[in-house]
């Protein structure tokens, strides 16, 4: 965007080196606004949409700043931490206070989504100096929130085995979109009641979320303080909460905030430059080192975390790339990456964390769809990324991992790049695009839908909504007769191609591992096929899970997923280091 600049770097609050990305236009007046994002999956999702509604407040005149929470994306800390949500509230005037150092706005506001929302209040009732409060969707108090979580939490449990399999680690808490609370820190978050909380008289936004009205309660204690209270319908919730390669930018309330707000005229101010933005991360005892890697597209930049091991450490020449699990950002499900990346550098593998165009904090188009995520440009992203990685001079073996399409990714890159000597591939949907292969699914999946008692007993006990057999009802019965014919004929998986990669994986002497979880379709169209992996490919591995969901979302799942990536990045490390005979 032009006369936009985006500055990522990390900053301090408390005991956390938190990371930010502050959208900074050319020209611009005395305001500057914090967005507080939301947790868990209502983060995954709208992270991308946040991201535009910066720049578009930016391209505005409006200095933003974005930051992940505390032992959130990409900063420092795990959530099991103690006083986590004090923390919280803390990093909200803290990063007031590195947007103000940054640019020297003299106006502070501050825009909170969900429990960001809540955390904006908070930090209000302790810092004087922020003028205005715009809340998306802000509860009265956390018993509120977590109302709502655990109903998602309830409608989550019919996808996943109900208890862990023998000898998966446990841990205390309350789990929900594949995150845990723990216990301490649910007390804190549920005990907040935001209308007993001190505030000083000041400009408050209120925006709905969609149609669910703005909460009363909370209305009544801003007015009461004194407060000048505006309440507006918060268009685009539900569109922004979607599966992040859906989810949409809420134009309507970026709008509503810049009538809001009413930025002053705006005057050019000097571009500011930073080096290349790094922090030394706690993880488990030891620092390591991240770093802010971006990778030369002819479109725009890609961005991504390069993470290092610390100094003391031998480090080696392999280096593992983590791609986007579909629209999510370079974290990983669950920030599974950002665990998965500090804890390899620990063991002096270097890591990538990588947003390809398109997803998390990279340039390109807003979202992209399904099958934008399977285009030829991305993977070619993935081989000019290791090409940047390489130019750092050290690195000449790569290991690559990825779930759904960038599990995708991982498998026609390894078949490219012998460089690569470990792809492990987490519930691919697909070894090669075909547009038809998800409406054949539909078809396949409708029918049996319509004709498995199972599936009927699941209705009656809430297990499937209707809604979800009235939609296969539809596609089973719209589908003409040769369609429907096709659908059943038609083998979903090349034969040829399927096998040529495997014959090259085999000839590289790389490594590539296939983990599924039950119930994955592309599962069960090698097994109907006759596409599993045999003892002829003594390269090639296929793993099963139990009943985990398609992104590992019990801790249980997450911890075995952890422990596999970890035995097969191990095992293709030592393999390198012996000498062939």
């Amino acid at each position: 965007m032009d006369g936009l600049t985006t500055l990522h770097r990390w900053f301090q609050s408390g005991r956390y080196s938190l990371l930010g990305h502050a959208d900074l236009p050319v020209h611009r007046g005395s305001m500057g606004l914090v967005i507080v994002p939301p947790f868990g999956w209502e983060d995954v999702s709208a992270y991308r949409p946040l991201r535009f509604v910066a720049r578009k407040l930016a391209a505005n005149g409006i200095a933003v700043l974005r930051f992940d929470l505390p032992a959130t994306g990409d900063s420092s800390g795990d959530l099991s931490d103690p006083e986590l949500f004090d923390c919280w509230i803390q990093s909200v005037g803290d990063a007031a206070a590195e947007l103000r150092a940054l640019t020297g706005v003299g106006r502070i506001a501050i825009f909170g989504v969900r429990v960001g929302a809540t955390l904006a209040v908070a930090a209000a009732s302790r810092e004087a100096n922020v003028q205005d409060l715009i809340l998306w969707g802000a509860p009265a108090c956390g018993r509120a929130e977590f109302r709502e979580m655990r109903a998602y939490a309830s409608m989550e449990r019919w996808e996943f085995d109900p208890d862990p399999p023998p000898g998966s680690q446990t841990a205390d808490g309350f789990e929900v979109g594949g995150f845990l609370i723990p216990p301490e820190m649910q007390r804190d978050w549920e005990g907040i009641d935001l209308t007993a909380l001190p505030m000083n008289p000041r400009r408050v936004l209120l925006l709905s979320r969609d149609d669910i009205s703005c909460d009363a309660k909370l209305v009544r204690s801003f007015e009461s303080a004194g407060c000048a209270v505006q309440t507006e319908t918060g268009s685009g919730y539900s569109a922004m909460m979607r599966q992040p390669h859906e989810a949409a930018f809420p134009g309507a309330v970026a709008d509503a905030i810049l009538r809001f707000l009413a930025p002053s005229s705006c005057e050019k101010v000097r571009r500011l430059e930073i080096a290349r933005a790094s922090a030394a991360i706690e993880h488990a005892g030891a620092r390591v080192t991240e770093s802010v890697h971006t990778v030369p597209m002819a479109e725009g930049p890609a961005f991504g975390i390069f993470t290092e091991p610390p100094p003391r450490l031998a480090s080696s020449d392999w280096c593992v790339l983590f791609l986007n699990a579909g629209g999510v950002r370079h974290v990983g499900p669950n920030r599974m990456w950002v665990e998965a990346a500090r804890r390899h550098a620990l063991r002096g593998i270097a890591s990538l964390r990588l947003d390809l165009l398109g997803i998390g904090e990279s340039d390109g188009p807003p979202a992209l769809d399904i099958p934008d995520l399977y285009q030829e440009e991305l993977v070619e992203q993935v081989e000019r990324a290791i090409e940047s990685l390489r130019s750092r001079g050290k690195f000449r073996r790569f290991a690559a991992v990825g779930l759904c399409s960038g599990a995708f990714w991982a498998f026609h890159a390894a078949f490219r790049n012998p460089e690569i000597r470990l792809a492990v591939l987490l519930n691919p949907r697909l070894f090669f695009w075909d547009p038809e292969a998800d409406f054949r699914r539909a078809v396949r999946r409708g029918t049996k839908g319509l004709t498995n008692p199972a599936d009927w007993w699941r209705v009656v006990r809430g297990g499937v909504q209707m809604d979800d057999l009235k939609r296969a009802a539809r596609v089973a019965l719209g589908t003409p007769q040769a369609n429907f014919r096709d659908a059943f004929s038609h083998p979903q998986i090349p034969a040829e191609r399927l096998a040529e990669t495997w014959q090259t994986i085999e000839r590289n002497g790389s490594r590539m591992t296939l983990v599924f979880t039950e119930r994955e379709p592309l599962l069960f169209e090698m097994e109907d096929e006759g596409r599993l992996p045999d003892e002829s490919y003594s390269r090639i591995q296929l793993v099963r899970l139990g009943k985990a969901g398609h992104t590992f979302r019990p801790r249980w799942a997450q911890q075995i997923v952890y422990e596999l990536i970890d035995r097969e990045i191990q095992s293709a490390v030592n393999e390198e280091r012996v000498p062939a005979v």
